[in-house]
């Protein structure tokens, strides 16, 4: 998982990304949201509550004011239904007698001035009896129809064309009569249209724009209101299966024209009749049904609100406090030994004694600096003394035994004698090196190599024949405890390639190589390999020689001073005589593990010399 998100978002943005993660800002942040987030749940859930109860009781608001903007045609209503339940006893006794029957009905209506009309049917649809004395029949319309599958309190509508002469629409309730078991007819009583009227100039604060009738089918009573405009109709949602429900309940459709538009429908007779309100989406009543969602960010901007102010406050009390001691501690740790400033008087106590011990630290540890530094300067320079005089007594040892040749007559002996000076000046050589350093633990190999060869060759080579030096040294940094075996095998090496140098009255050569090669690098301990390389030609005499020596056993002083150098530095040392195009090349390669603190000097070091050419 770790390498897919390095893939897709690239290795920096996944390091910064960690990086800011594990900061004390992000942290704080995560912790606090985590702290806040069962408030914030609870306010969220608090506002979706509180916006429910505004809505519901919005919806109520409007069901009331669709149910009282009929109120007057609701009592009208109830009014008759009780007038016909009264009248049914009396309206049985007289079916024998219809005029008896009409007389009743008709001083019913006139005594009531509310009603218009009053009149029974018969279950064949034939009025045998009305208010207004005349006889007709309903069997076969479609009013009777209803009122036979229904067998139930109706509320209909009876246009002019079938009130028989009474001019204008009416409000019917017809209820059905048993008697004696059966059914024995439907009483009908018709409200007057004039107490319609008077009941549609009423007012009232918040009145819907269409107030109508709806009946136990669905169907919308229409009525001479003036607000009773068929174009306010609801256009799509079907009123016989809201009715079906039997509640109250508040929708949004569209008019018949069009519109948008909020309805509410309120029950005013249970399962018998409703009230049909409609109002515009721009009336104030229904304000409170559009709810935005934008509250419910309210309790998301109160949780980052908090967030930001803790976040500030921290940043403002901690972290800025904190991140300017650090700027002090990373100059601090490289090298930066200045006074201090003192952090802002409003950094809290705590910030500021953590400031205060930080800089009795640093003084601390700059005063013991300094005295350590006093210390190994003093112990620098006693030790360069030390290599120094040794250097000195060395070179003295030599001049003693330089001294000592001179009065000796023997060639022997002045060979042993010039042997034990060459290798009591190449012991003098490393002590000079070694005080020349600025580091004594370390000594430029190349240099101390370069010295030798300059005298070695300079004092063992036969006047007039001094070889050609090709030398191909690269800038390495050793210890002492190399550099010195190294340097005496060099010596012995050198001794020895004078000694066997030929060339046919030629000037003859010697080529020095000083290499290091890398380890493969599956092993983190293997530092590669130091190789030093000398070479030069042989005359054949000189070749049968060096061949014989170099198959010889434990042939010669100098042979068993190699191989002794050459363990001690834990390397191989071999020796052998090749051919190349020019002759017969002896040929010495010593190669041995490199410290683990072997160091390769660039070549643009300026405190190394530059490579020698191949052939000076």
């Amino acid at each position: 998982m770790r390498g897919f998100w390095h893939g897709l978002f690239g290795g920096r943005f996944v390091a910064s990304f960690r990086g800011f993660g594990d900061s004390l800002g992000f942290r704080l942040l995560a912790l606090l949201s985590m702290a806040l987030l069962p408030l914030g749940a609870i306010s969220i859930h608090g506002t979706v509550e509180l916006m429910r109860a505004a809505q519901a009781a919005a919806e109520r608001n409007l069901v009331t004011l669709a149910r009282g903007s009929l109120a007057g045609e609701r009592a009208l209503i109830e009014s008759a239904v009780a007038s016909a339940r009264a009248l049914e006893p009396l309206v049985l006794e007289r079916l024998d007698d219809p005029d008896a029957c009409a007389a009743l009905l008709a001083a019913f209506t006139e005594r009531s001035a509310i009603y218009g009309f009053s009149g029974f049917t018969l279950p064949d649809g034939t009025i045998p009896c009305a208010s207004d004395g005349r006889a007709f029949a309903l069997g076969g319309t479609e009013v009777f129809d209803r009122l036979r599958a229904s067998l139930d309190t109706t509320v209909t509508t009876m246009p002019a064309a079938s009130a028989q002469g009474m001019g204008q629409p009416v409000l019917v309730v017809t209820r059905p009569v048993i008697g004696g078991g059966a059914l024995a007819g439907f009483l009908s009583i018709a409200i007057a249209e004039g107490s319609l009227e008077l009941l549609g100039q009423r007012e009232i604060d918040d009145a819907p724009l269409l107030a109508a009738l709806v009946n136990d089918a669905g169907a919308i009573i229409p009525s001479a209101r003036a607000d009773n405009d068929a174009t306010l109709w609801p256009e799509t949602r079907p009123l016989a299966a809201m009715v079906a429900q039997g509640d109250s309940q508040v929708f949004r459709d569209t008019t018949a024209g069009g519109a948008p538009a909020i309805y509410a429908l309120a029950e005013l007779i249970p399962g018998r009749l409703y009230a049909l309100g409609m109002w515009d989406g721009a009336a104030p009543v229904v304000a409170a049904l559009q709810t935005s969602r934008l509250s419910l960010l309210f309790p998301a901007a109160m949780w980052l609100a908090s967030l930001s102010v803790v976040l500030l406050a921290v940043h403002y009390l901690m972290v800025q406090h904190l991140r300017a001691l650090g700027r002090q501690m990373r100059r601090f740790a490289l090298g930066q030994r200045e006074d201090w400033p003192d952090l802002p008087a409003h950094a809290p106590t705590e910030m500021r004694e953590l400031h205060g011990t930080f800089r009795n630290m640093a003084r601390i540890i700059a005063r013991d600096e300094d005295e350590r530094e006093a210390a190994l300067a003093e112990k620098t320079l006693l030790l360069k003394e030390i290599h120094h005089r040794v250097k000195n007594n060395l070179q003295l040892i030599a001049s003693v035994v330089n001294m000592q040749m001179r009065q000796v007559s023997d060639p022997s002996a002045q060979r042993v004698l010039h042997s034990v000076q060459q290798r009591v000046l190449g012991l003098a050589s490393v002590h000079r090196a070694l005080y020349g350093e600025d580091r004594l633990a370390r000594v430029r190999a190349d240099r101390v190599i370069e010295e030798l060869l300059s005298r070695v060759t300079g004092i063992g080579a036969t006047p007039g024949r001094a070889p050609d030096l090709r030398r191909r040294l690269t800038p390495l940094a050793l210890d002492a405890d190399h550099m010195v075996p190294l340097s005496f095998l060099l010596h012995e090496a050198l001794t020895n390639a004078l000694k066997h140098l030929g060339g046919n009255g030629a000037r003859g050569w010697i080529a020095v190589d000083l290499l290091h090669e890398p380890g493969a690098g599956a092993d983190p301990n293997d530092h590669g390999s130091v190789v030093l390389r000398v070479r030069n030609p042989l005359t054949s005499a000189a070749a049968l020689e060096a061949d014989d020596n170099v198959s010889a056993e434990g042939d010669g002083l100098g042979r068993d001073l190699i191989d002794a150098f050459a363990a001690q530095l834990g390397g191989d040392c071999r020796q052998a005589v090749q051919q190349d195009a020019t002759g017969a090349v002896w040929v010495l390669e010593l190669r041995f593990p490199a410290p683990a603190d072997v160091r390769d000097i660039p070549a643009a070091d300026p405190a190394s010399p530059a490579l020698a050419p191949a052939a000076q």
